[in-house]
């Protein structure tokens, strides 16, 4: 899975679950406040994310910009340097191809700790 982000017509959070759910991954419905930049960070798992509502501003690595809004959505694989910027609240359909019971704390992992398989 390669990063790639898609600017559609809106999804509705059951639609988006069932995407996931159609792609064999675990999609999970939430509401993310970032109330403060968040530092950059990896996650462990391939995902694939959508935005059901509000709008909100991550960046890819440290420096490039991606402006959400509904309609967006995001393919992630698992290594992607991010960070999530201060903004109002979004709810979203997260897929990821782990179940959360497998997933290691923290879940936003430093990128130092990057293993070379996932530095991509």
């Amino acid at each position: 899975m390669e990063y790639k982000l898609t600017e559609g017509a809106t999804v509705t959070e059951a639609d988006a679950l069932q995407q996931a759910a159609e792609m064999g991954f675990h999609g999970l419905a939430f509401d993310l406040t970032v109330e403060k930049d968040e530092s950059l960070h990896w996650h462990e798992f391939d995902s694939v994310t959508w935005v059901i509502e509000g709008t909100g501003t991550v960046l890819r690595g440290d420096s490039e910009k991606v402006e959400l809004k509904p309609g967006c959505r995001i393919e992630a694989p698992a290594g992607f340097l991010h960070r999530a910027l201060a903004g109002p609240p979004l709810r979203l359909v997260l897929a990821t191809n782990l179940p959360y019971s497998e997933w290691t704390m923290p879940i936003d992992k430093d990128p130092a700790e990057r293993p070379e398989h996932l530095s991509v």
